[in-house]
């Protein structure tokens, strides 16, 4: 099935190159403005010229370096139902953005240093950084191409699923991403198309008590590409079709290991693409997934896809949110293949003064693993506040509230946590 999927892919990325073509700047401009959804902007997005440092401009490019200074109390350091730590931690994080000023093609690139300092478990204090540039360049008005790639070095929550909550330290992994997409609008019709290629290994991790959570069976290349077009209906309104495919290759086998994790699956489904009035604009995609996997001792899993971004503007000063999706993750533990990934939130932002945004949010989630008895569940609730003082501070606060019923044979995860944090934000 994969290969004919590839194929497709394949064939829709020829297409598309066939379509780079003369064609009437009328035609370009009209077909631009019906897929566009700028009626309204978002709250935490809005301008705010008199709150917004300039960017500093060195001969066609603009950096925009920023310091985030934080504290942060939890009350469940490792997740754990019982005998719970809490622990204060101090966070340092420079980020440094780039991008340039050319009126055709475009260049950026971003690179971002994350310090946490624990301050009683200083065995969880952790590095974080990324670095990452893209390109886009225009072919026409009405098409691109683009493509970039990200390094980063990351480290695994303790509430994630598998040995997170019972190594000694937390459990490191490297992510290296690159990819390509191209889009052409032609009148009505928009196309789409995009190839990626990720790349992640794990690094091994100490046991509490002894011994080493050994990681090697994660380690994996994941190869995905899509295509999609969107035929709009009215200025508003485009509905659309898409393909998405990936393959999941690990590093390890059998018998290197007990269980061959290597999966193929894909992704189709048809939507709408809206904007209602400049009240509400998303996204929302349902359809059909399914990953088949190698290994005769996995089931395949497949069933109903959603993918889903909807905002609502109710006054100019108010924007609600609500994002869902549904798809397939592979397994952090030992002799899973993958699981059904269901979410849905809801976040209201209200700008209660020009400089003072209010945030509230509300989640829930549910991760059904396919091939082992267990089921995840979870509920959050958040609140905050962001603080613009001038064009060179800010301040935000958090609450952040996560409760998890982990139930089945092998469900052994479940915990509170509560997350509060304050953050001053410098601009030069």
């Amino acid at each position: 099935m994969l290969t004919s999927v590839w194929k497709i892919l394949l064939a829709g990325g020829l297409v598309f190159t066939g379509f780079a073509g003369a064609s009437d700047v009328h035609a370009q401009d009209r077909a631009q403005s019906l897929f566009d959804r700028d009626r309204n902007v978002s709250v935490m997005t809005r301008p705010r010229p008199e709150y917004t440092s300039d960017a500093i401009q060195q001969g066609a490019f603009l950096f925009t370096p920023e310091l985030n200074l934080g504290l942060e109390y939890t009350d469940n350091v490792f997740g754990t139902p019982g005998n719970e730590e809490s622990d204060v931690i101090a966070i340092v994080n420079p980020t440094l953005g780039v991008e340039t000023t050319w009126s055709r093609h475009a260049l950026s690139g971003d690179a971002s240093v994350t310090r946490r300092e624990y301050l009683d478990f200083s065995d969880e204090s952790v590095w974080n950084w990324s670095l990452g540039g893209a390109g886009r360049l225009d072919i026409r008005r009405d098409a691109f191409v683009e493509g970039g790639l990200r390094y980063s070095s990351l480290t695994e929550a303790r509430t994630s699923a598998g040995a997170a909550n019972q190594a000694a330290e937390p459990i490191e992994y490297d992510v290296f991403n690159v990819f390509v997409g191209a889009r052409r609008a032609l009148g009505r019709v928009l196309l789409r198309g995009d190839l990626g290629l990720d790349e992640i290994d794990y690094d091994d991790a100490p046991l509490f008590g002894g011994g080493i959570a050994d990681q090697d069976f994660r380690d994996h290349v994941q190869t995905k590409g899509s295509v999609r077009a969107d035929y709009a209906i009215s200025p508003d309104t485009a509905v659309f079709g898409r393909l998405r495919a990936n393959s999941r290759d690990y590093d390890l086998s059998p018998p290197q290991v007990p269980l061959l994790r290597d999966s193929s699956g894909y992704t189709v489904d048809v939507g709408a693409d809206f904007d209602i009035g400049g009240v509400a604009r998303g996204l929302l995609g349902v359809g059909y997934v399914e990953q088949d996997y190698d290994s005769a001792a996995l089931p395949a899993i497949d069933g109903l896809s959603v993918d889903g971004l909807v905002e609502w503007f109710p006054t100019r000063l108010t924007t609600v949110t609500v994002q869902a999706s549904r798809d397939v993750k592979d397994s952090a533990i030992a002799g899973s293949g993958g699981y059904f990934a269901t979410a849905a939130g809801v976040t209201v932002d209200h700008e209660l003064r020009r400089n003072v945004v209010l945030s509230a949010g509300v989640s829930l989630g549910e991760d059904d693993y396919g091939d082992i008895d267990r089921v995840d569940e979870r509920f959050g609730v958040s609140a905050g506040v962001t603080y613009f003082m001038n064009r060179n501070v800010g301040v935000r606060g958090s609450w952040n509230y996560t409760e998890q019923d982990s139930s089945g044979a092998a469900g052994n995860q479940d915990y509170e946590r509560n997350t509060f944090g304050i953050s001053l934000v410098l601009r030069p």
